[in-house]
């Protein structure tokens, strides 16, 4: 599974603490790459970082995708609600006209 919730949106702090974390770790990725020899620590920790880095874009790639997922939901549920609102209108004018027809009579 998964490391993130599948159908939550995280809050915008945490997508913001998700990108630091995954900028800080390519930062130090950077470093290490630039570091002369081959240590087999630094190999270790560039090889974590580097599954890390990918593991953050792919967990913010996921939030992106979720969350336009979400804005396009809420806008064909705000496109709903204006049809119905001039559904509701028309019938409300002519329920308007009904009654005035018949008091007439």
């Amino acid at each position: 599974t998964p490391p993130f919730p599948p159908r939550s949106l995280l809050p915008p702090q945490e997508r913001r603490s998700l990108v630091a974390e995954m900028k800080d770790g390519e930062a130090e990725l950077a470093r290490l790459r630039s570091v002369e020899g081959d240590k087999l620590a630094q190999q270790d920790r560039a090889a974590q970082l580097e599954k890390e880095v990918a593991m953050l874009r792919e967990k913010i790639h996921h939030l992106d995708d979720m969350l336009k997922s979400q804005q396009r939901k809420v806008r064909q549920m705000i496109e709903q609600l204006q049809n119905s609102k001039t559904v509701i209108q028309a019938k409300d004018s002519t329920i308007q006209e009904l009654k005035e027809r018949v008091s007439y009579l």
